[in-house]
């Protein structure tokens, strides 16, 4: 890897992290690349995570941890970027796993002049099994322009993730917008983060162990709050689609596929009571339906938006709906007809 100079801030929230957060540290901290700091924010966790992390404070001087009230994820990372030293900035989750050459990979990719930001590719780590993902559409290669707002929404080689990309220091000059919310807000900050970007560099290299975690806000049931990232990522892809009417069609299906996620993470009775985000999908879609042409029809949007909740064909609505964008099914709501909603316990 090519040698460099600058220091690496890495970012790490932690909340009731302790099964995996030594797995964690161990990997980050074998880096090849020695010429980083890490920023632990301790989320308010009530579990062992404090102790652990005193531990490898005391074994490591490259390590500081800073400890605040919970928080949530997005805000424990803004304040891990207003404590960083470093001239590149990337963030790292508390139960994964990292490549010895994680860092170094990277960091070379952020030499090439004019790059803001370097992507590398990741493993699944499922049950102890790693799983590349996608390959990128080639080894290596760079864009600019309006290409990384469509490779944003197209979400195949860019993907709304943190941990696989490292970012240069002097973005992060004026404060980014904090999501409020926890599912998909890595995706938030991506898209806030764009329009400083002037390059996007891209490495075909896993150089990351991404573990599948069923208790995370992704899988997680519905909480009041996942509404939220219909209102302000949703926001961010409805604004594209107005200035940028060549995105019109990637971030109108990017705005669906988020208000059907969210949709899908409710019981029925959650359902039908927040129907007014189904009728306003509808009422979405209908607008545009001159860019879906052949796969959703005007008067299909238009009956989805005028429809109302309680009628039988309601879930079997939303999964065609699904069907048609290609989107996940909706076949776990049948598993969850006629129970009561849980309230979910407090996640960071």
């Amino acid at each position: 890897m090519a040698a460099h100079e600058a220091l690496i801030s890495v970012i790490m929230p932690v909340y009731n992290a302790e099964k995996y957060l030594a797995q964690a540290l161990d990997s980050l901290l074998a880096q090849d690349d020695s010429n980083f700091e890490v920023i632990c924010v301790d989320d308010g966790s009530v579990d062992t995570s404090k102790i652990i992390l005193a531990a490898y404070a005391r074994q490591d001087s490259r390590l500081r941890v800073i400890h605040v009230k919970n928080g949530g994820q997005a805000r424990a990372r803004q304040i891990g970027i207003d404590h960083a030293n470093g001239s590149f900035i990337t963030f790292m989750d508390s139960d994964d796993l990292v490549h010895p050459q994680w860092l170094s990979t990277m960091a070379e990719g952020m030499q090439t002049p004019r790059v803001d930001m370097t992507v590398v590719n990741y493993y699944n780590y499922i049950g102890g099994t790693k799983i590349k993902a996608r390959s990128f559409h080639a080894p290596v290669f760079t864009i600019e322009g309006d290409d990384k707002y469509r490779y944003w929404l197209e979400d195949h080689d860019l993907r709304g993730y943190l941990w696989n990309k490292m970012f240069r220091a002097d973005l992060f000059k004026e404060p980014v917008p904090v999501a409020n919310f926890n599912l998909l807000e890595d995706a938030y900050f991506i898209g806030q983060l764009l329009p400083r970007i002037d390059q996007i560099h891209f490495v075909d290299q896993p150089r990351y162990y991404y573990r599948f975690n069923a208790t995370s806000s992704v899988h997680a049931k519905f909480q009041k709050r996942d509404l939220e990232a219909i209102h302000q990522l949703g926001a961010v892809f409805l604004t594209l689609a107005r200035e940028k009417p060549e995105l019109t069609s990637l971030a109108v299906r990017r705005y669906a596929a988020l208000s059907l996620f969210v949709l899908s993470k409710m019981s029925p009775r959650q359902l039908v009571a927040n129907w007014g985000y189904a009728q306003q999908l509808g009422m979405v879609l209908a607008q545009y339906a001159r860019e879906f042409q052949g796969i959703i029809s005007a008067g299909d949007a238009n009956a989805l938006a005028a429809d109302k909740p309680g009628k039988a064909s309601l879930l079997g609505k939303l999964r065609a709906w699904s069907h048609l964008l290609g989107l996940p099914t909706f076949d776990d709501l049948n598993k969850l007809t006629g129970r009561e909603s849980d309230e979910p316990k407090k996640e960071s």
